[in-house]
């Protein structure tokens, strides 16, 4: 058994337990508030240990058990839900045609309800503990990419922000000898993290040999069939793992899917499905949660509002035309966290020092209270609470085909971008975040992500 068959057992082992203790804490605390059936709690607990087993079985289908994460593991995150809802709807057709106990209704009720909250902390958990395990170099696949341009760079960006994958980048392999012993680091902020070029093609046998190198990911989209076919069978002549980038990357990657025709593997573009009722959903949905939101926070608005005008000479709101859907400018507004002379299309502060940003202008920013306005750009329809960030117009005048996606949905108060690592730098340097939402957008991905923005707000970790 490898390692991550073990990590495998093992989750699913945390999940069978998981659902055996919601149903004893279900039977404790049904007997605490003074009720009584005929039948024993280790009777209850066989029903739990079934209800265990169709869990597990649901969740292996669900794809709950590969290792491929999503991003920031959302997508993870809404089959857990509808695992959790199919398992649930098995469990409850079981206890009613199997007649195996006179069950209470409000008994298994509550053990399912408990089984959800004990299943999301204990995945939480396990997801935690998997990153943290990864990072200190256990069960990790040490790789390197071939190809150190700009796809290569994209790619090492991306696994370094998901840990969760187990993947180690050793360093780059590239065809352009120049390149060789050169440094290539993440991005504008992690630029002290980064991997040297090793050399070329001929470097693949000598790290293979090391004991080292077991995965090859091939990053060289504009590089001929027949030399990306080379790379590849080098890699299987060495025995390593290998894949591959697309040519079509930068085309249609991001709404890619693989077909199959006859055994024939295609990749196409896929067509997104017009959702017909989701678009009305989300509008009520938007509507209601800001209207409550404005009328729990008002005495926070007036505090601010007044602390704003205290701490420095100006209005209290700032305002900017910003790019919505389907490109049309609307005016955005956040409490003001910088100085009147501020230039207001300047470019975005990259840390709290700046001198533009005002003493309690840092504050609002790092606990990110300076969007609460933006609670009345939805309600103007101008806005959603989750969607891809506006941009000013000037840079949305530079966008390409590919990046002018993001104005085929509202713009929204936060989104997957805003509780990745990579917040902190420009929003259209990291486009698939964006995509990524677009495609799987829904109600539940909308939840999903605002609590995991609220749980970075109370963390602290809001924008520069």
């Amino acid at each position: 058994m490898n390692k991550w068959s073990l990590i495998n057992f093992m989750r699913s082992v945390a999940d069978f337990c998981v659902v055996l203790l919601s149903f004893a804490l279900s039977y404790y605390l049904y007997f605490k508030n003074g009720h009584s059936v005929p039948y024993s709690v280790w009777e209850f607990l066989i029903l739990g240990a079934i209800a265990g087993l169709i869990f597990v079985i649901v969740f292996h289908s669900a794809r709950l058990y590969e290792r491929e994460t999503s991003l920031l593991n959302v997508v993870e995150t809404q089959r857990l839900f509808l695992g959790w809802v199919f398992g649930a709807l098995l469990v409850q057709g079981v206890s009613f045609y199997s007649r195996f106990l006179d069950l209470s209704r409000l008994m298994l009720t509550d053990a399912l309800l408990i089984s959800f909250l004990l299943l999301l902390i204990e995945r939480s958990i396990f997801y935690r503990i998997s990153i943290a395990l990864h990072l200190r170099g256990r069960a990790i696949r040490p790789a390197v990419i071939f190809g150190a341009g700009v796809v290569g760079k994209h790619l090492f960006k991306r696994i370094y922000h998901s840990p969760a994958l187990g993947l180690y980048v050793l360093g780059f392999l590239d065809d352009d000898e120049k390149l060789w012993g050169s440094e290539v680091h993440i991005g504008e902020l992690l630029k002290r993290r980064s991997c040297k070029v090793l050399g070329g093609l001929n470097s693949l046998k000598e790290l293979r040999d090391s004991g080292e190198l077991k995965e090859v990911f091939v990053a060289m989209p504009t590089a001929s069939y027949a030399r990306n076919l080379e790379v590849v069978e080098a890699c299987k002549r060495l025995e390593l793992a290998v894949t591959v980038v697309p040519p079509t990357y930068g085309q249609f990657l991001h709404s890619l899917e693989v077909r199959d025709i006859g055994g024939i593997p295609v990749l196409r573009e896929k067509s997104l499905q017009r959702r017909i009722f989701y678009p009305v959903f989300k509008r009520i949905f938007d509507l209601i949660i800001s209207v409550i939101a404005i009328l729990l926070l008002s005495p926070l608005f007036m505090l601010l509002a007044v602390l704003i005008r205290l701490d420095s000479e100006g209005p209290i709101l700032f305002r900017q035309k910003r790019i919505g859907l389907n490109g049309e400018e609307f005016d955005f507004f956040k409490f003001r966290s910088m100085y009147v002379t501020a230039n207001p299309y300047g470019l975005t502060p990259q840390g709290l020092s700046d001198p533009r940003i005002t003493k309690l202008g840092r504050f609002l920013r790092r606990s990110s209270l300076d969007e609460l306005p933006q609670f009345f750009n939805v309600i103007r329809g101008d806005m959603s609470l989750v969607g891809p960030r506006p941009e000013m117009p000037f840079i949305v005048s530079t966008y390409n085909e590919e990046q002018r996606e993001r104005l085929k949905v509202k713009p929204g108060i936060t989104g997957v971008w805003q509780i990745s690592a990579v917040r902190g730098e420009a929003i259209h340097a990291n486009l698939e975040y964006d995509l990524f939402y677009i495609e799987h957008q829904s109600l539940l991905l909308d939840i999903i992500i605002m609590v995991k923005t609220l749980a970075t707000a109370i963390r602290g970790i809001g924008a520069f």
